[in-house]
């Protein structure tokens, strides 16, 4: 039957790797929403109070995007670029900042025929839908998107869908995509016409629609594949398409003239271009809107460069700027990764937790852009239960660590984030695991090959800090990616702990087969607890608030929830 209005509690629905809250007396809250599947997908999107065209926006970034290909996205700051610019997928997030959240069909015509128990799912392509060069976007070009993104060669993106296909974490079992003589469209795949493709799952999947708003299901026509290369220039099925990219330095896009709005339920063309510079520190980027001048005013940071510790007071002390603030609670959570392949002592993770500082890692990365954690899941999340096995305090227990450590001295090597936020982690984190008995060596790794370097399964380091957001609703877009032993491969790992337990897989297969979100949300939050105490493959540190900041002529701006980001949506130029 086709599925009409599926109301399931939202993890304030994130997106991927994460790379912050208002003043004190403006404390907010986490809390869940609610994701319903939309009745109507059509196009035009909703008007916009005010909007206007032209004019050119500056997002203001501290590094290159590590993957811009759509099978390959999965890092918040490119994916916002990509899945609100450039390109289009199966389904997409309509939404206008209003807490009002509605999953619905981006290039179909609704949000999935489900059939066979769930284990089948059916979607309608719209007509009039073109690429940038006016030739038409097919059934087959998304089946191809999804067959690329089997290839060993592009592993970083999302992998639940080829999971899903395989009924398997290891995809590349019997199929390695289309590059070495594979067909061009994935197995348990169906393409009857132009216009339709059917996914046949070996498994029910309750929640695969919004598996289909990721980019894996972005078109490519497989005459513009270039490979690896495609991270260079993506072949436009969005409002926008590429008029430069330097690598490091500037992306510069430009309307797409063959982008029908009428085909297109959630995205508009206001500005005439967007300019995304690569070169900013957080704060540099802060000091530049603080000032509000020339290319600033239309200008706006991304995540990656949050307003730091140095500029934040000068920020809320000026009435105008404090107004022009960006913030909110994200579905991200902070936390340490211990590699299990390296740290295989129980009592060395379990010291590392409760020796852990989380109040002063707040203050180092500004207090008013996160609260300590002390779970995997995020308070947004369904299901979420508050519980804190290694309650060391506000500033971590030493002594319990010493005990568990039997007054050995451990040694560590603790890899950052090049960025200098990170590096001020590093350096505190030195500096306070010390009397617990930690010896950390700490060493940078280039921001825009960060996941990609701890993503190999022979990464060189104990330890290392990533934020993760469920890609949708609930804890199988977080437990499954992040711990799921199955599906460690050489490269373009997400599980960075590098966990395979038995149980633990068992347990995940368990409760996604269930047709219950509400009973699966129980429990995930159980199974969170029983990693934590029974195995204890991260340090959880910090729930995440976004604190960014936005030019005065710039309009329609609001905290997406899928993106834990600046939405780009409804943006204009005032």
């Amino acid at each position: 039957m086709t599925v009409g209005v599926l109301a399931v509690a939202l993890a304030a629905a994130g997106c991927s790797k994460n790379t912050g809250q208002s003043d004190d007396e403006e404390k907010q809250e986490a809390a869940t929403q609610t994701a319903v599947l939309a009745e109507n997908s059509d196009g035009p999107a909703p008007d916009v109070p005010g909007a206007k065209a032209g004019g050119t926006v500056t997002i203001y970034t501290s590094g290159d995007f590590e993957h811009l290909d759509p099978q390959q996205n999965y890092v918040v700051p490119s994916q916002t670029t990509g899945s609100n610019l450039l390109y289009r997928s199966l389904l997409q997030y309509r939404e206008n900042g209003d807490g009002k959240l509605e999953l619905v069909g981006d290039l179909t015509t609704n949000t999935g025929e489900e059939s066979n128990g769930g284990k089948t799912w059916k979607f309608t392509l719209k007509d009039g839908l073109k690429y940038e060069d006016g030739s038409a976007i097919t059934a087959n070009d998304v089946a191809y998107g999804v067959a690329r993104s089997f290839s060993p060669d592009l592993p970083n993106g999302p992998h639940y869908i080829q999971q899903w296909l395989a009924g398997s974490g290891d995809y590349n079992a019997k199929y390695k995509g289309p590059y070495d003589g594979g067909a061009k469209i994935p197995p348990n795949v169906e393409v009857p016409d132009a216009k339709t493709i059917i996914f046949n799952f070996p498994t029910p999947h309750a929640d695969a629609p919004f598996a289909m708003a990721l980019p894996t299901t972005t078109p490519v026509p497989p005459s513009k594949d270039t490979k690896v290369q495609y991270d260079n220039r993506p072949f436009s099925s969005g409002p926008y398409k590429i008029e430069e990219y330097r690598r490091g330095q500037k992306m510069t896009l430009v309307r797409n003239t063959n982008w029908d709005p009428k085909t297109d339920p959630i995205r508009h063309q206001f500005p005439e271009r967007y300019v995304i510079d690569f070169t900013r520190t957080a704060e540099q980027a802060s000091e530049l809107l603080l000032a509000d001048q020339g290319a600033s005013q239309s200008g706006l940071s991304f995540q990656d460069v949050q307003v730091p510790a140095s500029v934040y007071p000068k920020v809320i002390a000026n009435p105008d700027a404090k107004k022009r603030i960006l913030t909110g609670t994200t579905q991200f959570v902070w936390m340490f990764d211990f590699n299990m392949q390296r740290v295989k002592d129980i009592n060395v993770r379990k010291a590392f937790n409760y020796a852990l500082d989380r109040e002063g890692l707040l203050k180092v990365w500004g207090s008013y852009s996160g609260d300590p954690a002390t779970t995997i899941l995020s308070p947004t999340t369904s299901g979420y239960e508050e519980y804190n096995a290694y309650d060391g305090g506000k500033n971590g227990d030493p002594a319990k660590a010493k005990e568990l450590l039997g007054g050995k001295r451990v040694p560590l090597t603790y890899a950052y984030r090049n960025t200098e936020r990170n590096q001020a982690v590093a350096a505190f984190l030195r500096s306070s695991m010390k009397e617990a008995g930690f010896d950390l060596t700490i060493q940078p790794v280039d921001e825009d090959q960060y996941y990609t370097v701890l993503g190999a399964k022979d990464n060189q380091f104990d330890v290392y800090m990533q934020g993760w957001g469920s890609d949708w609703p609930g804890g199988a877009a977080i437990i499954p990616p992040l711990f799921d032993g199955r599906a460690i491969t050489p490269t373009g790992n997400q599980n960075l702990s590098y966990l395979n337990d038995d149980k633990v897989n068992k347990d995940m297969d368990e409760i996604l087969a269930l047709p219950d979100l509400t009973e699966a949300s129980k429990r995930w939050a159980a199974l969170d607890k029983d990693m934590m105490t029974r195995i204890v493959p991260i340090a959880p540190a910090i729930y995440d608030k976004q604190t960014t900041m936005y030019g005065s002529r710039i309009g329609g701006i609001y905290l997406s929830a899928p993106y834990g980001n600046s939405g780009l949506n409804n943006l204009f130029v005032k």
